[in-house]
């Protein structure tokens, strides 16, 4: 079962991989438990991002609908209708009652109506959905109309198309005219369709692309060009991967099969067996021991992943005797300089649980990826079932700096500016973060420490670069100045901001707007002014502000939202009122209401571990106490969020949150300034959250 969470460009598909007569594997194509409704609302979610629902319908991830019950057919087993269902348990649900993968649906959701990616769907989007009913020739047949009747009634009709194949105009194992577009004239070639999946997309779509559709494979062709199978392949490919091979084979191990499972690191004991009460999902499920721990359940996927995808795998697992069963699931890329893992160990308890190791491939290419599931138990039986594999875009990488914390070494950290010393040190005690710090002097000023990383080319809007520093004098202040510059491009962007810290940890960190430089790539650089003494560093971050308009530069509210119409919002000019504290523009804001708030939400897929950091600078207009709550939310999946009281007086002052990331799936941050006083004016400008 394989799965997306978003489409990653970097691996689109090319006319190349169309292939008339094997458009999808019948593997691929029946698998009714490709994804989950999870993955399933966390795929379209991403691909929505943007959704405005600005033509009176809501956005696909949003949609609801109630269902009705429909009692088993030849084609389907009975569907039970619900109150108020989402669109992405319609799309699972319909996909395992019929037998039909949820993959499928999905592409034929954006095949037919650009529905999962529409950014303002429309009533006749939903209204024809898959197009179920809706001939080339012809309008729509009404009594198909609404996306829950298109769905299953599209996924009706595949399985219909199976069970009466030998009636149909086109059929596997043979050769079938079809024509390149529903204008006869156009002619039409032999095709040899080698499975029933291929030849129910031509029942269903009756017409193949000619060379000019396939000589521009994500744009128009001629006008006897046609674009529904082409398409469907080049969708599929972009989302899920290839349709007709580098699949996880025998996911549920249904029919009894554990084709492309095997032992690795020794022998090992498996049986699949048949229990549809025991089963975590359908009827069969893998039961495995070992006698030496260690040994593991493997299977290779080959697959060309690429720098920036992502593969998030996904096993149920549960102990046969009821007694804690210790495993390990572990995900590899391979073929390469160097492998890329990710693992995850488990307790398999009486009742089955499900287990997900994310993989980043962040090095190099990958030719293949493997799942491991490690068994350390030797007296007792591990049950496995309904494993997947979803590769998609990987997460936005938070902290660009390597060894951001000199943990074990300097990796990427090197003299910036002529010789200077440096060391790090094991020394938990000492630390700001982790269990180590670097230390460094200079003989000569202004030397400096210094770490350059990539970005991607064009990259525009504000980085930070921050870092804790500590002098190692207590009695000397340690002087010097943080800088971050843009390089690779004629322009070179630049900041600084100068310290003096003392022998207690302080963070010092510099803003710089890349705009429209074209920089390629970034120098965060920290210069030491004093000889005589030693700088200690540690917990140094770059990443990019993910605010826009963060200062309220160009007089620029939006994204900016209110939290409701007890709160008043204005963007000033220094020109004409207070100095800003960050370019010429700052917001100012007040409350009838006490908890009025402002906010901005940015569309950002983050990753567990990593921490994220909110700053604002506030100030009261009228000089007199202003109080309010500044928070940083992770929405999407479980909510976390964290908070910090403040008082705002005559001078701009800073307020600074860290939301550690411990859930997954999140999709949203939200950053909040709440508003406690309902008098006077609350001054906000150089918001940030990196």
């Amino acid at each position: 079962m394989t799965g997306t969470l978003t489409a990653n460009s970097a691996s689109a598909a090319d006319a190349s991989q169309f292939k008339a007569g094997n458009i999808i594997s019948d593997e691929t194509f029946y698998n009714g438990n490709a994804l989950s409704a999870n993955v399933i609302q966390s795929f379209i979610a991403s691909k929505e991002a943007s959704c405005t629902a600005s033509r009176g319908q809501p956005c696909l991830k949003d949609y609801r609908v109630s269902t009705p019950t429909i009692a088993a057919t030849s084609f389907c087993a009975t569907y039970n209708g619900r109150s108020n269902e989402p669109a992405s348990d319609i799309i699972q649900r319909v996909g395992a009652a019929c037998g039909i993968s949820q993959e499928v649906l999905l592409v034929l959701l954006e095949k037919e109506q650009g529905l999962v990616s529409s950014i303002a769907p429309s009533a006749q989007q939903y209204r024809a959905a898959t197009g179920y009913g809706c001939p080339d020739t012809a309008d729509c047949d009404a009594n198909y109309y609404g996306f829950f009747n298109q769905v299953y009634n599209a996924a009706s009709q595949f399985q219909r198309y199976t069970q009466t194949s030998s009636t149909r105009g086109y059929q596997p194992g043979r050769y079938n005219n079809i024509q390149w577009h529903p204008t006869a004239a156009c002619g039409s070639s032999s095709v040899y369709i080698e499975n029933q999946a291929t030849a129910n997309l031509y029942i269903y779509t009756p017409y193949q692309p000619n060379s000019a559709a396939l000589a521009n494979y994500y744009g128009s062709g001629d006008g006897c060009s046609s674009y529904g199978n082409r398409n469907f392949s080049r969708i599929f490919n972009d989302w899920f991967g290839s349709p007709t091979e580098g699949r996880l084979k025998s996911a549920s191990f249904e029919g009894g099969s554990s084709d492309g499972w095997g032992g690795s690191n020794g022998p090992i004991n498996q049986l699949v067996a048949y229990g549809p009460q025991q089963a975590q999902h359908g009827n069969y499920f893998l039961a495995t021991n070992t006698s030496v721990a260690g040994r593991a359940m493997t299977q290779d996927v080959a697959r060309t992943t690429v720098v920036g995808e992502q593969v998030a795998a996904t096993i149920w697992v549960r102990s046969a005797s009821g007694r804690p069963y210790a495993g390990t699931m572990a995900v590899w890329g391979l073929g390469g300089s160097g492998n890329e893992q990710a693992n995850k160990s488990f307790t398999a308890t009486d009742q089955w649980q499900e287990i997900v190791v994310k993989l980043p491939i962040r090095k190099e290419n990958r030719s293949k990826i493997r799942l491991d599931i490690y068994l350390q138990n030797t007296s007792d039986t591990l049950w496995i079932d309904n494993a997947s594999m979803v590769f998609g875009a990987a997460p936005p990488v938070q902290n660009l700096a390597a060894n951001p914390s000199f943990e074990g070494s300097f990796a990427n950290w090197v003299p910036g500016n002529g010789f200077m010393n440096r060391q790090i040190y094991n020394d938990p005690a000492l630390t700001q973060s982790g269990s180590w710090f670097a230390a460094s002097n200079t003989p000569v000023a202004e030397r400096s420490f210094s770490q350059t990383v990539s970005v991607p080319a064009g990259s525009t809007g504000k980085f930070v670069f921050s870092v804790w520093l500590r002098s190692s004098s207590d009695t000397v202040p340690f002087n010097g100045t943080v800088a971050l510059w843009g390089l690779g491009a004629q322009s070179k962007p630049m900041n600084l901001t100068r310290f003096a810290v003392g022998n207690t940890w302080t963070k010092v960190d510099v803003e710089v707007d890349l705009g429209s430089s074209g920089s390629s790539a970034l120098k965060a650089e920290v210069y030491m002014a004093n000889t005589t003494d030693t700088l200690w560093l540690d917990n140094a971050v770059l990443a990019q502000n993910v605010l826009r308009a963060s200062s309220f530069e160009g007089n620029v509210f939006a994204p900016w939202e209110r939290s409701g119409s007890e709160v008043n919002t204005q963007v000033r000019s220094s020109s004409t009122a207070l100095a800003a504290k960050d370019g010429s523009y700052f917001a100012a804001t007040n409350t009838s209401t006490a908890g009025g708030s402002i906010r901005q939400d940015v569309q950002r897929q983050t990753t567990p571990g990593h921490t994220y950091t909110a700053e604002v600078w506030v100030r009261s207009e009228d000089g007199q106490p202003f109080n309010g709550v500044l928070a940083l939310w992770a929405l999407g999946g479980t909510t976390e969020a964290t908070s910090l009281p403040f008082t705002a007086g005559a001078e701009w002052t800073r307020v600074m949150i860290e939301l550690p990331i411990r859930e997954e799936n999140h999709t949203t941050l939200r950053l909040e300034t709440y508003q406690s006083t309902t008098a006077g004016n609350l001054l906000v400008d150089a918001t940030r959250v990196y």
